[in-house]
């Protein structure tokens, strides 16, 4: 008897842990990865062409930046290393609206654009702001604040999309600039997804229920009392 109790608390402790590793393969996480775009770290100088001399800087993983997404003169975003409301910014000449893409170029993935930087070269201007959800074409935030010279304004969007956004702004994109773009990426499938089991864990797992089964069996008891043969002589 002891060794029977003893082989069924081995294999339903076996079994738990069988169990465990089924539920902990179902799980597939995806961190999100944090990215920062400083104009200062390009690493050019004044006044280079961004998309020329440091062609989609900022990109990382499955989403690419693209500073020059009209192929325009006038709105393509060049680097400028300081004075903009005490910072580097990417500018333009006087376009109506400057741009900046990013961009997802991988399925299954989305970005959340979380904020940017608007800096003013000068004592202080307005620049207007439009951000565009590129899977629905439509804006989803809208601004034209005052920006100070000094300190500059943080624009907060946190907004997520499957496809990306383009940010535009100016009219006056000379003395106004975009510094400090904050976005994260990560994968939608995130969460608990199905992961088929491996069929050797399966045949493991009908084996032990094999086991508990037949440890579980009933046994014929002994009759001490056996009637006795006699025989005659």
């Amino acid at each position: 008897m002891k060794t029977v109790s003893f082989l069924n608390a081995t294999i339903i402790h076996t079994l738990r842990i069988l169990a465990l590793i089924i539920c902990l393969s179902n799980i597939n996480t995806a961190n999100a990865t944090s990215i920062i775009v400083n104009i200062e770290d390009m690493g050019l100088q004044n006044w280079d062409v961004i998309h020329k001399e440091s062609l989609g800087f900022g990109s990382s993983g499955p989403v690419t930046l693209n500073w020059d997404p009209n192929n325009d003169f006038f709105t393509e975003l060049l680097a400028y290393n300081s004075g903009y409301s005490g910072k580097g910014a990417a500018f333009c000449w006087y376009g109506e609206a400057c741009a900046l893409e990013l961009l997802v170029s991988e399925e299954n993935t989305s970005i959340v654009l979380e904020s940017f930087f608007l800096g003013y070269f000068g004592e202080e201007g307005v620049v207007e702001y439009d951000v565009i959800d590129l899977e629905t074409e439509s804006s989803i935030l809208y601004g034209a604040p005052n920006i100070s010279g000094s300190s500059g304004s943080l624009i907060s969007v946190d907004a997520s999309s499957d496809v990306g956004f383009r940010i535009l702004f100016g009219p006056d994109g000379f003395n106004g600039g975009i510094n400090n773009i904050a976005y994260s990426y990560s994968s939608l499938g995130q969460g608990i997804t199905v992961v088929p089991i491996p069929t050797a864990a399966l045949l493991f797992g009908s084996g032990l229920l094999g086991l508990i089964s037949f440890a579980h069996q009933p046994r014929k008891s002994k009759n001490l009392n056996q009637e006795k043969v006699s025989y005659n002589f």
